[in-house]
Parts: structure tokens; sequence; C-alpha cells
């Protein structure tokens, strides 16, 4: 600081005869050049070069802007296309859960169908069976009729000892049948 303080003291006095620049080591014909230099290249900066950096910082925002907004619309696309795929997937599982349960309730009738078939098979079974019992029975009974008629007509001849006529032998069948059905 010292030295700092010698200096501008030493050229005190010079100062009063070159003035304020000269007191500043300033020398005004190289402050004149140098301006217009420094305007010269101001000129040609703002004339050849801006211009192009200028253009393409614009393109380059422009791509940046139109890039910002692509990305924004691919994501509301995205987003609408998530909701159609899940809005898509809930209708499909509907639509599973819809077949699924037709499908439970038609086997459940297939069931309840077949079931009553075999049922229906197996009332006309028994019922067959039991109108082939009735006849067997009804045909045994009148075969066990003809059989007593017989027996009955010759242990008759055996113990009367001569033929009996149709109408004898008729009242005395008919009266050994009520007694053995009691």
């Amino acid at each position: 600081m010292n030295s700092f303080v010698s200096l501008i003291a030493s050229t005190e006095g010079s100062a009063e005869s070159s003035g304020v620049f000269g007191v500043l080591g300033i020398d005004w014909k190289t402050l004149i050049l140098q301006a217009i230099a420094f305007g010269l290249l101001v000129f040609i900066l703002a004339k050849w070069v801006y211009p192009p950096i200028q253009k393409m910082l614009d393109r380059r925002e422009k791509l940046i802007e139109d890039s910002v907004k692509a990305a924004k619309e691919a994501n509301k696309k995205a987003e609408e296309s998530a909701s159609e795929v899940a809005a898509q997937l809930k209708k499909a599982r509907d639509e599973a859960n819809d077949i699924i349960a037709a499908a439970r309730d038609q086997s459940a009738q297939m069931l309840v169908d077949a079931e009553k078939q075999a049922q229906q098979r197996a009332d006309a079974t028994v019922e067959s069976a039991r109108q082939q019992l009735a006849r067997d029975v009804e045909a045994a009974r009148k075969m066990l009729r003809e059989e007593t008629v017989s027996l009955v007509a010759a242990a008759t001849e055996k113990v009367v000892d001569e033929k009996v006529d149709a109408q004898k032998d008729a009242k005395i069948i008919d009266k050994a049948i009520k007694e053995s059905a009691k």
C-alpha cells in the first residue's frame, strides 16, 4: 500500500501538466484507437457473428420447445392409452366372469336335466318291472288256477270214481279254490 501511495504522490506534480489521463497512466490517443477498435469489433460481431449464433440458439430453443411439447403429448397419449387398456382389461374381466357364470349355470342345468332324465328312466324301468311283475303274477295265478282245476278234477274223479260233468266239475273247483284262498 505504501508503494501505491508513493506512486500517486510522485505523479501528483505531473498530473497538473498531463491531466487526469496522465495521472492514471492512460494515453488518450491510444484510448481513442482502442474505443474505435472496440466499436469496430462490436459492429463486426453484431453484423456477422451474433445473427448466426442467435439463429442457432433460436432453432435449438424451438427444437427444445417442440421436444417438450411432443413429450407432453406423448405422456398424455400414454396416460390415455393406459386408461383405455385398463378399461379394456376391466371389460374383458367382466366378460370372462359372465362367461364363467353362464358356464356354471349351464353345467348346473345340465346336471339337473341329467338327473331328471335318469330319474325318469329309473321310474320307467321300475314301472315296466312292476307291470311285468303284475303280468307274471297274473299269468302264474292263471296257470295255478288251471293246474288247481285239473288237480281237483283228477282228485274228484279218483274220489268219486266216475267222470263228473263240466258243470259239477266247475262248482267243485270253485268251492275248492275258495277254501284254499282262505
